[in-house]
């Protein structure tokens, strides 16, 4: 689909909030060789959501969706609902798509070899199909470091849970370690900037205005992570329950965006969430500022040429 751009300010394009058309929520951004790529859960009652879609653009501003990349008719072991919060990274040429099957039911893995699917299912069973520490089995976000070690972030019921990647990316290695900061509730997302990690995730009521994003910032990918502050949270002139997000960095730059949901002004139905973008900013200190969010979105941002 492609979403007429909104604002025009000179010379400067503004892609405009909401992003593109639909219900979405939980949206993780990525850069994928020379598209920006989109993986949202359909945001609709728990049962209608049996499938995973991708969004995916050269400029921020007009969207194509690529349709369903991973559809729970083919994942057996799941209870055919409740598809949340999709995480896809990529190693060595394949893309691993990290997702939430069933309410509880488990985390699973799915590999394509391109980033608009069609995702399929390498191991017939749930990648991490218990309850650790406390931590319901949902909303895995997936993080590669600077040396290559790859971790998988994730946990509801106000658990955080954080476990290395093996190297071929559908196994864990080692402990399982219990990382809740204070306020957590859900929606886990990790950055690196400047040997800092930034955990962040969503804390307070997703159906209303409590919902926001927090952070805290350690040395080690697993912590301590003491609250800091907060990110992102609802402006009552611009959308409500802004919350479960995820941040793009545009290589060789400190240029920085969060892509998160909101709920419309006037929409009370707890799935009428939409897809926005929105800069994130670090201030002198590296502490992150409040995010502005906004109706006139970003600037439009063509991809570089390699």
């Amino acid at each position: 689909m492609t979403v007429e751009i909104r604002e025009v300010e000179g010379n400067r394009k503004l892609a405009g909030n909401p992003l593109f058309d639909g219900w979405y929520a939980d949206p993780e951004i990525h850069l994928f060789g020379d598209r920006y790529y989109i993986y949202p859960t359909t945001s609709a009652d728990f049962d209608s959501q049996t499938f995973f879609e991708a969004l995916s653009s050269a400029d921020l501003s007009n969207w194509t969706n690529h349709g369903r990349i991973l559809d729970f008719a083919d994942i057996p072991w799941s209870t055919n609902r409740a598809a949340w919060a999709p995480s896809v990274a990529d190693r060595n040429g394949r893309y691993y798509i990290y997702f939430s099957a069933g309410d509880g039911a488990g985390i699973g893995v799915a590999v394509c070899d391109q980033p608009a699917g069609r995702f399929a299912d390498p191991l017939g069973k749930p990648l991490i199909g218990k309850y650790v520490h406390g931590a319901q089995p949902i909303d895995a976000h997936a993080f590669i470091d600077d040396d290559g070690r790859a971790y998988l972030y994730y946990g509801g019921w106000r658990h955080a849970v954080a476990v290395r990647l093996g190297d071929d990316m559908i196994s864990t290695v080692g402990d399982f370690v219990e990382i809740t900061p204070t306020g957590y509730v859900e929606g886990p997302f990790m950055l690196k900037r400047q040997g800092k990690y930034y955990f962040m995730w969503s804390e307070g009521n997703w159906t209303d205005s409590t919902y926001a994003v927090a952070y805290g910032v350690s040395k080690s990918p697993f912590g301590p992570f003491d609250r800091a502050g907060c990110v992102l949270r609802s402006d009552p002139t611009v959308g409500n329950g802004a919350g479960h997000h995820s941040v793009l960095n545009i290589p060789e730059t400190d240029d920085w965006y969060i892509c998160y949901h909101r709920r419309p002004i006037g929409e009370s139905d707890m799935h009428f969430r939409v897809t926005c973008l929105d800069r994130l900013h670090f201030d002198a200190s590296g502490e992150i500022e409040l995010v502005v969010i906004t109706a006139e979105g970003v600037e439009c941002r063509p991809v570089a040429s390699p």
